[in-house]
């Protein structure tokens, strides 16, 4: 597989421009914060024969969200991201996929604070649900060493997100733990299989822990 550049430039772009959206939303909201996000993840393809979460990578962005009261808020991110899949080292035939994209996640949280057991609160921790779109921003793929020169994944994939996240300091320092996965496969060509949602073939599954730190 021939090494493919599509947009890590535009990605830098983009989370630049965001970055000064934040600053501009979040100095005329009080509602409204914005922040940097960076973290790594494990990850695997289902469907390509080679099961286990083997691969890590990094992610990391920028964020900026909305307050809706004090349980409810939703947040908007970009962030770049590194998935794909490696064989375990103990197998016979090295495998590895790589591909790194743009992600654009946009989650609903929802604070615990309501909860309330002897007079503890659980404040310090949110779940949240929500999707994002990944635009496909460089893929490698190679076996036992040797590039394979087929390529056919995606531009575009759009993921299911739930996850957890705890404050460190409340309001300004977080840990988020999500999982990540495809709705629709990463890719269009049939030697990769796997079945999900009545659909054949491959499909992205992350681990993903992040720390995220609000301006």
């Amino acid at each position: 597989m021939k090494n493919k550049t599509v947009i890590p430039s535009t990605a830098r772009n983009l989370i630049m421009l965001l970055f000064f959206i934040i600053i501009g939303v979040t100095a005329n909201s009080q509602a409204f914060y914005g922040g940097i996000a960076l973290g790594g993840v494990t990850s695997q393809v289902d469907g390509d024969h080679n099961n286990g979460f083997h691969k890590v990578g990094f992610t990391g962005g920028a964020f900026v969200g909305y307050e809706i009261n004090d349980i409810f808020e939703a947040q908007f991110e970009i962030k770049y991201i590194q998935k794909g899949s490696r064989s375990s080292a103990d197998e016979p035939v090295q495998f590895l996929i790589r591909l790194d994209y743009v992600e654009l996640p946009l989650v609903a949280a929802m604070n615990l604070g309501f909860f309330d057991i002897n007079g503890h609160k659980f404040d310090w921790i949110s779940i949240e649900a929500g999707a994002s779109v990944d635009v496909l921003a460089y893929t490698n793929q190679k076996n036992n060493g040797a590039n394979e020169s087929s390529n056919r994944w995606k531009r575009f994939c759009v993921n299911g997100i739930l996850g957890v996240k705890f404050n460190v300091v409340e309001k300004k320092f977080q840990i988020g733990a999500r999982v990540i996965t495809s709705l629709n496969s990463a890719y269009a060509g049939n030697y990769l299989q796997a079945l999900r949602f009545g659909q054949w073939g491959a499909f992205n599954d992350v681990l993903e822990l992040v720390a995220y730190y609000r301006f």
